[in-house]
């Protein structure tokens, strides 16, 4: 009886044991995501507004002291500033009571309004019409100025009493609501302005330029290829799931002090890691125990629920490339944004040929040899793969404008490309030709065809060329019959 009676305390225990373990893992999870919420949120839209009513509430406290030393040198009652204006207490208080509703109430009835704006451009374009306008600094400035404005003005609003008349404090509280209200106005434009395909489109692509510049220290300070080949000492899992935003090269390169270990990374920034993927390898050929250095990489990782434009170009990437295909297909039937779509994507695939040294095989010697830390950079596949996915929109819609545009990008850029990425390219090619058929040969498409058909032949790749001069001539057969669009390739028999 005894033991029966002891018996069932053992699971007690470990559930209880569990229970505790599962409710600290839980409140550890919430803690950080959180945390990720917030330091989100000040990255993206919060740090200027706070940094601006900070501004504002610093002003408050000069004007106090400014106006305490003109009383103390002319007394609580003098008429001399500004012959006798903003000295009468009740007046100041009307007038600044005056201006803390107004630009509160004006602020709430304008952005109310700016956000039915944009909510119809995000119904035009996508969803990330909503991240670029929390991103725009000058929207950040004007919110901040408002609130910061309405917050001065109750600060010295609180500061008027018989001994004390804030003059300046009140003088600057009007002066600052004529800018604000210039400023209300300018607000109103430039949302308009912003809600525009082509400046939304720039905005994305100008935030990929700077992204890349942001990853040119971890490109340098990492390798592409591993030297130390099928000798795995350990491997590495995500502990939860999310985006790979951040990689601290430098916290794992002052792990690795064996000069024979490496570490294979095996995400780039933007992956998105479930929990239990394999994140890292570490390699080693003298067999030392990895055990620290796992927790070192797994720390290393950052996993995030969302991407992150200002350090992830290929995010850029995928947003291009989003908006182009939600305008090319039937879903809008809009060619013009997706037209600067593919525009601002060959500009950014020209950019970083010229520039990008990871866009070279083999990497560059500006590479750190020496790296302990191989990381694989995939960004020209994000590329190719949105070209790919905007030739499919293409057919599926019988944009042949779009295509068009699409095969001329690499008539102009395929001799600035390099063996890997060219391989890649072909690759795209010979696989958009299964959709060509669905198109009318214009003589815009036409043009692009012949001009990559010469590019190619240029270039040494005559397979490649051929399917495409296969692909057009066939097409080209159907000139001047009367075919469907499931007829139109057989036009010629």
């Amino acid at each position: 009886m005894k033991r029966l009676r002891e018996g069932p305390t053992m699971p007690d225990k470990n559930h209880r044991h569990s229970e505790r373990s599962g409710s600290l893992l839980n409140s550890r999870e919430v803690s950080r995501h959180l945390w990720e919420i917030v330091r989100r949120a000040f990255i993206e839209f919060l740090m200027i507004p706070t940094v601006v009513i900070g501004g504002f509430l610093l002003v408050a406290l000069l004007m106090f002291i400014a106006d305490e030393a003109r009383i103390a040198d002319e007394g609580p009652a003098s008429q001399t500033v500004w012959g006798g204006l903003f000295t009468d207490a009740e007046a100041s208080r009307a007038f600044l009571g005056v201006i803390a509703a107004s630009i509160v109430t004006v602020t709430s009835i304008t952005l109310s309004l700016l956000l039915i704006a944009v909510q119809q451009g995000a119904a035009s374009l996508t969803s990330l019409v909503f991240d670029q306008f929390l991103r725009r600094r000058a929207n950040q400035l004007y919110f901040g100025f408002f609130l910061g404005l309405a917050l001065y003005s109750l600060i010295v609003l609180a500061s008027i009493n018989p001994s004390h008349q804030p003059v300046y404090g009140v003088a600057l509280a009007g002066l600052m609501t004529a800018v604000a209200l210039y400023m209300l106005i300018i607000l109103i434009y430039t949302t308009i302005n912003q809600m525009r395909p082509v400046v939304i489109i720039k905005s994305i692509h100008d935030h990929a330029l700077l992204a890349r510049q942001c990853q040119v220290k971890l490109l340098r300070s990492t390798r592409r290829v591993p030297r130390l080949q099928a000798i795995v000492s350990g491997r590495v899992t995500a502990d939860r799931g999310g985006f790979l935003v951040r990689l601290d090269v430098a916290a794992i390169v002052k792990a690795s002090t064996d000069t024979e270990t490496e570490v294979v990374i095996q995400h780039s920034i933007g992956d998105y890691v479930a929990c239990g993927d394999l994140i890292a390898e570490i390699r080693t050929a003298s067999g030392h125990r990895v055990s620290s250095l796992e927790a070192v990489i797994r720390g290393a990782l950052v996993l995030e629920d969302q991407r992150d434009l200002d350090t992830d170009p290929s995010y850029g990437v995928e947003q291009l490339v989003t908006i182009g295909w939600t305008s090319i297909s039937t879903a809008k039937s809009n060619p013009g944004p997706g037209l600067l779509a593919i525009w601002n994507l060959r500009d950014l695939l020209a950019r970083w040929l010229q520039s990008d040294d990871a866009f070279a095989s083999g990497g560059s010697e500006a590479v750190d040899q020496e790296s302990p830390v191989v990381y694989s950079d995939d960004l020209s596949q994000h590329v190719m793969r949105g070209f790919e996915s905007l030739v499919v929109s293409a057919s599926e819609s019988m944009q042949h404008q779009c295509a068009a545009e699409i095969y001329l990008t690499f008539a102009n850029l395929f001799h600035r490309m390099s063996p890997a990425v060219r391989r890649q390219a072909e690759d795209l090619l010979l696989r958009s030709l299964s959709g060509l058929g669905d198109h009318i040969l214009t003589s815009t498409l036409d043009a692009s065809l012949s001009a990559l058909i010469d590019v190619l032949s240029t270039a040494g790749r005559s397979q490649c060329a051929s399917a495409v001069d296969a692909a057009r001539c066939q097409l080209g057969q159907s000139v001047g019959r009367l075919n469907s669009r499931s007829t139109r390739t057989r036009g010629g028999e």
